[in-house]
């Protein structure tokens, strides 16, 4: 009945909304341009003229979340020591918009936070819906590329800073959990040609200091770390130390705790102090995998749970000599070796002799074994499943972002963007300028004083169609 009402006056509810929305990201639009080409005309006024030789005005354009702003801004030549020229901007030199294409810090961060759930094509679907503006898929592509890149290159200038002994976190703690593992994710053709390989592993890592209960049988790892991309085995163990040490005192902690499932590679992660402890997720998948009978599978995983390590090894040998299949006689013999490269881990760490100091106030030391949750909710859940390949530079940019959202720590991708570009007193003057002569609505001390007759920004030209409609439903 009230949608029939609404019909009649002119519009849905839903009209209206979409109107009104459509009408602030106007305004916001038109605000922003009137702002930019001011602010460009102050950098103009205060440069080195001798240095920055104006050239005319260039037209620009740049992605913000009410949609896309054009805007005109001034270009100069400089002259180099050499004799070489550049033209330069000084509007987008100080809105440093060269690190990510002319897109505004908040659209940045709204693609972040989207890739992380979707795919490039649904990210730039959604964000346009949401933004009332078009980004193509690849648009998003590049923005993430460009991101990713910066991310990287500040990894290699933490690990550099670290080798220096210049990096030292400042949590200080008693005991240090890690854990470590591997997921394999498709590559793209170019890479799978030129490696020869349709699949390539990306690594991942994690630290914590201890588990916090946040409710009635429910835990949370207590300043996590996490760490992910394609690696060699010793340029991940050099970066995942510095970001490690980025966070923790590690002069300060007695005892390290590495929990993984035992590839090569992780053995090469740790050093003699630390205690290994291999995952017992893998642990048990290799005895379901490899033992073919139930009864002995579930003697062998009886025995593991009783932890007689030594017993497990004679039960195995006996099992072994007691079949005529070569296949499973090679799985059993799979499993042996599996064990014996890992046998100091096959106890949990609490069953290893350790002398713990308590943990801090709040936290509980309890059983490891989170990271095959953390392989899935870090890098399987967004790039292993359905048809999705990636390239090898695609690919470690998203696990690095990707590893920065599961640390809670995603403001970092975008961090660099932050930075105060605009100075506070010129931006005080510049909407003081803008409100004054557009006789928009003026504030005063806590708000706005609304109602204030006059123009308004964004309803210039000739009032007709939805704005009509809208400005009669509003009482004008």
């Amino acid at each position: 009945m009230m949608n029939s009402m609404i019909k009649e006056n002119g519009v849905t509810f839903k009209e209206l909304e979409k109107n009104i929305y459509a009408w602030v990201c106007q305004i916001g639009r038109e605000f922003t341009k009137e702002f930019l080409e001011r602010y460009d005309r102050m950098l103009m006024e205060d440069r080195d003229k001798k240095k920055y030789r104006n050239k005319g005005a260039r037209q620009t354009t740049v992605k913000t979340v009410y949609g896309e702003v054009t805007y005109q801004r001034m270009v100069y030549e400089v002259i180099e020591e050499d004799g070489t020229k550049r033209f330069v901007y000084l509007l987008d030199e100080t809105l440093e918009l060269d690190h990510v294409g002319l897109i505004s810090t908040n659209m940045a961060e709204l693609l972040v936070k989207g890739i992380t759930e979707l795919s490039y094509r649904e990210c730039a679907t959604k964000v346009s819906e949401m933004t009332g503006q078009t980004i193509s898929a690849m648009g998003v592509w590049n923005v993430i590329q460009a991101l990713g890149e910066k991310v990287y290159n500040e990894e290699a200038t933490l690990t550099e800073e670290y080798k220096k002994g210049h990096v030292k976190g400042e949590k200080e703690v008693p005991v240090l959990f890690e854990e470590a593992d591997g997921v394999y994710i498709k590559l793209q053709g170019k890479d799978r040609k030129k490696e020869k390989q349709d699949k390539a592993e990306i690594k991942i890592g994690i630290a914590y200091d201890g588990w916090r209960k946040t409710g009635p049988e429910r835990y949370a790892l207590e300043n996590k770390v996490v760490v992910a991309g394609f690696s060699k085995a010793k340029e991940f163990q050099e970066y995942r130390e510095a970001v490690i040490a980025q966070e923790f005192n590690l002069d300060e902690v007695s005892q390290r705790i590495l929990n993984a499932e035992g590839a090569s590679w992780i053995k090469k992660v740790k050093d003699k102090s630390t205690c290994f402890q291999l995952d017992p997720f893998h642990r048990n998948k290799a005895v379901k995998e490899k033992i073919h009978e139930r009864t002995a599978r579930e003697a062998v995983l009886e025995l593991l749970r009783e932890e007689e390590i030594e017993e497990v090894f004679r039960y195995l040998e006996i099992y072994r000599n007691s079949l005529s299949d070569d296949d499973e006689i090679q799985d059993v013999e799979e499993l042996i070796r599996y064990y014996e490269n890992n046998r100091e881990g096959l106890l949990p760490y609490q069953s290893q002799g350790l002398d713990l100091p308590e943990p801090p106030e709040g936290l509980e030391y309890r059983n490891m074994g989170t990271m095959e949750n953390h392989v899935w909710s870090v890098i399987a859940k967004r790039m292993k499943h359905g048809h999705r390949s990636w390239s090898r530079r695609g690919g470690n940019h998203l696990a690095k972002i990707l590893a920065k959202k599961c640390s809670g720590k995603l403001y970092e991708v975008t961090e660099r963007l932050r930075s105060p570009v605009f100075e506070e007193e010129k931006v005080e003057e510049l909407y003081g300028e803008i409100l004054m002569s557009a006789k928009a609505p003026k504030k005063e001390e806590k708000g706005y004083e609304y109602p204030v007759m006059g123009h308004v920004v964004g309803l210039d030209g000739k009032i007709q169609g939805e704005r009509k409609r809208l400005l009669h439903m509003a009482g004008y």
